[in-house]
């Protein structure tokens, strides 16, 4: 499963994941073997109990995929 994926199913967060048209940026930085990045909107709407909860859901997913 991807971290896309995972952070929608397991923290309902909505999320994108890939080189977000950049990809020659994304090859400089070596995240294009390992599909880019994790995108994420901000609107007026989001609290930062949300900006806080999505922090921690990045941390707990790239924990998870480093073992």
């Amino acid at each position: 499963m991807n971290t896309e994926k995972i952070i929608e199913a397991n923290y309902n967060i909505a999320c994108r994941t890939g080189l977000h048209c950049a990809p020659l940026g994304h090859e400089q930085l070596g995240t294009a073997k390992i599909h880019g990045s994790v995108r994420f909107a901000i609107g007026p709407f989001n609290t930062e109990e949300n900006i806080q909860t999505a922090i921690q859901a990045v941390k707990e997913v790239a924990q998870s995929q480093k073992k």
